[in-house]
């Protein structure tokens, strides 16, 4: 309960900043916080996150795609990378969890 709300209210505040409402907004964004959430520590197979985890993993992933932009990539390219990054983190994750 706590989470659709905490999520109403980030698509409200998404709206207001952008001063639009469509249904396809928050769709780039998707790769960023699913990348986010594993860089943070959170395990995809039913591991516990925490929220200090994965407040460090949105930090890394906001400094890397500022990084990103700076660099000048593409969104295609930006994408491609975020999906590498989700692969390595993953790749780790069961690593750790098969010692």
């Amino acid at each position: 309960m706590i989470s659709g709300g905490l999520a109403g209210l980030a698509g409200l505040l998404y709206a207001g900043r952008l001063q639009a409402a469509k249904y396809t907004l928050g769709e780039t964004d998707l790769m960023t916080v699913i990348a986010a959430v594993i860089v943070g520590g959170t395990l995809l197979n039913g591991g516990k996150g925490s929220i200090v985890g994965a407040l460090v993993g949105s930090l890394m992933m906001g400094m890397l795609n500022n990084g990103l932009i700076l660099m000048g990539l593409s969104v295609s390219d930006q994408m491609i990378v975020r999906g590498l990054i989700i692969l390595a983190a993953v790749a780790v994750s069961l690593r750790e969890k098969s010692r």
